[in-house]
């Protein structure tokens, strides 16, 4: 029992780190990156990332990364489902003028163009107004 002080490498303690709380590393794997950024850039990541409060520049990069691809993933979608729309519309635009009367009026056209384009003014002023609060 009388043993002394017990001295510890650091592998020791770093193994006792990893026992007493599961890393992030853990959770999902990942491995560190390094890539050249100029300064004036990184000096905008660690300004978000104060702004922010992330705790570092390393947190804010992961953050606008995620958010950046989770942005363009979206723009793809919304581009696929306008085109979508676009192949729609012009169907029945052919439809119509074919003397199809099923589709509706040219009034009803209108006013749905009205509609969609007084939603895509909406979308675009949501659109500024976010690209000036960043």
């Amino acid at each position: 029992m009388g043993r002394g002080p017990t001295r510890r490498t650091a592998a020791g303690r770093a193994s006792a780190r990893t026992q007493a709380a599961p890393s992030r590393a853990a959770a999902a794997p990942s491995r560190t990156r390094s890539f050249p950024c100029p300064d004036e850039l990184w000096g905008q990541v660690e300004s978000f990332a104060s702004e922010r409060q992330l705790g570092s520049p390393a947190a804010a990069a992961r953050l606008l990364i995620r958010t950046g691809l989770t942005v363009e993933q979206r723009v793809r979608e919304l581009a696929a489902a306008r085109d979508w729309q676009i192949t729609q519309a012009w169907a029945e635009v052919e439809a119509i003028a074919a003397g199809d009367g099923s589709v509706g009026s040219w009034d009803e056209i209108e006013q749905a163009a009205e509609r969609a384009r007084s939603r895509a003014r909406e979308r675009a002023t949501v659109q500024r107004r976010a690209a000036a609060n960043v």
